[in-house]
Order: structure tokens, then sequence, then C-alpha cells
């Protein structure tokens, strides 16, 4: 009796322990469901939306456009004579030209100032298939407004002196307009190398300084 009751006590006993201990396919589910679990809690803890970063690239300034050219309008008796204007600015600007090729000359030029019978510009000149020169000059004028001279600043080591003899200050400031190294692709100068390029083929139409002092005439593109 006391054999059949220490079998029963020691069942038990085993049948208490091996419930405390869970078999080993027990712990690995348990483990599953928790690592489970550990990942789903991360996945909820995060925000909706995770904010990025804004690059903001820096924007180059504008080039600085131009100031137009401060040049004055041709009064009526300049625009009259603008064909004897031409000749006379081809004639002192351009060296060793063949006369018998001034009949195709082309100049532009602006009025950058004048002070009594004196009109300072700037001049381009050119001869198709000859050559060009820009130059700024002074129009010495008759009292009838006919040209009795022209005289261009010369190139050289006189220059800054001729060149504060000739002009007032105000007319010498104006010149880095044209002086720049790049003003045969922008600006003034581009202008007028294209309307003298547009010129070559219609002659009789006058230069972009005439065309300023005529409202009802559209200048040539």
């Amino acid at each position: 009796m006391k054999n059949i009751l220490f079998i029963v006590f020691l069942f038990s006993a085993l049948t208490a322990c091996a419930s405390t201990h869970p078999n080993i396919t027990d712990v690995q589910n348990t483990a599953v469901v928790v690592a489970w679990t550990q990942v789903n809690f991360t996945l909820d803890a995060m925000p909706a939306g995770t904010p990025t970063a804004t690059i903001v690239y820096p924007v180059p300034s504008p080039i600085p456009t131009q100031p137009p050219v401060p040049i004055l309008t041709p009064n009526a008796n300049q625009v009259e004579r603008w064909k004897e204007y031409q000749m006379e600015l081809a004639k002192a600007i351009l060296y060793g030209y063949d006369p018998a090729s001034l009949d195709s000359v082309i100049c532009e030029w602006d009025i950058l100032g004048q002070s009594g019978q004196e009109v300072y510009v700037w001049a381009e000149c050119s001869i198709p298939n000859w050559g060009d020169d820009s130059r700024p000059a002074v129009i010495y004028l008759n009292p009838d407004g006919s040209i009795q001279n022209i005289e261009i600043l010369e190139r050289g080591s006189e220059a800054e002196s001729d060149s504060q003899r000739m002009f007032p200050a105000d007319v010498r400031e104006k010149f880095d307009l044209y002086y720049t190294g790049d003003s045969m692709f922008f600006g003034r100068r581009k202008e007028f190398i294209d309307h003298t390029i547009y010129r070559e083929t219609h002659p009789e139409d006058p230069p972009l300084i005439i065309l300023s002092a005529m409202p009802t005439v559209n200048p040539t593109p």
C-alpha cells in the first residue's frame, strides 16, 4: 500500500515539474510570437510620414542689363545731311581705302553730345569686302550746318591726352559703352554691326541714329 502511495506521489511531483518547464517546441513558438510582436510594435510606433530635407540650390543673380546708350536725337539739319555725315566720317575713320569704293561705304554713329558747332560722336564705318573701323570723333560744323572738318581720336600713346583735349568729361564717360572687349557681340556696337550687314543689301536705308529721329518709320530689325 505504501509503495502504491509513493508511486502516486512521485508521478504527481513529476507532472508538476513538467508543467513549470515548457518543452522545446513551446519555447520556440513563444520566441516566434515575441519576435513578431516586437516588429509589429516598432512599425506601429513609426510616424505616418517621415519628413525629408528640402535642398535649396542658390539661384545666380541675373546678368545686369546694359543701360541704354545716352545718345542725342539728331536735329532736322543732321537728318537731312546724313549721307554727307556718312561719307565724311568714312573718309576720316577708314585708312587706305580705294576712293572708288566710297560709293558703297556704310556708317553708323551715335551723337554723344554737342557744344556749339562741335558734335561729338562714336562712329562705326565699313566698306563691304574691304574693312571697317570704329572711333570716337568730333565733327566741326559750318554755320549752315554743313561739315567743315572731322577729327578722330587716334590710337597710341597720346590717346589719353588727346581724348581730354577733344571731348568733354561727360562725353568721355560714354566711351565705355563701345570700348568693352565683347562690345562687338553685345550692346550698341552689336546693333551697329547688325544694321550695317542689313544695309549692305539695302543701301538706301539710313543709319539707326537717323531712324531714331523718324518716329513714323519702324527701325529695320
